[in-house]
């Protein structure tokens, strides 16, 4: 029935993102309590590329709702990216996410080192700043 109201042009974008989220939540929760490590990787994996498409979609969403079916396609694309056979997600993720986070892994490091710097500068400046008020408080 969902198939056909998102066919319809009904309901399309709560319908492929309630699949998008809801058989993945559970189907992570069974991977977690498993012993297993590869359906693991494959939810993880998963969850990357869904939250990566998502940005992708919440700028282009506008224009791409203006070809025929869309919904349907994304639908599509959210069932071969989680279903176990395909495993599309880990495909996704093996072939463009993965070399591209280690073609910037160093720079992406340098740029949390120097966000975990000045956040530390910030909590030291606002602790003599707080300390200091608090001092002047009391006298």
């Amino acid at each position: 029935a969902g198939v056909i109201m998102v066919m319809c042009g009904i309901g399309g974008s709560y319908i492929s993102c309630l699949l998008g989220v809801a058989y993945p939540c559970f189907m992570s929760f069974l991977a977690l309590e498993s012993d297993g490590r590869d359906d693991d990787k494959q939810w993880l994996t998963y969850w990357v590329v869904f939250g990566l498409f998502n940005i992708v979609d919440q700028f282009a969403g506008f224009i791409l709702t203006f070809i025929p079916f869309y919904f349907l396609l994304k639908l599509c694309f959210l069932i071969w990216l989680f279903h176990p056979i395909t495993t599309g997600a880990t495909t996704i993720y093996d072939m463009f996410i993965l070399p591209n986070m280690q073609q910037y892994e160093k720079h992406i490091a340098a740029v949390e080192q120097k966000v975990s710097e000045s956040i530390d500068a910030a909590k030291a400046k606002a602790s003599s700043i707080t300390g200091k008020s608090e001092s002047a408080k009391t006298e």
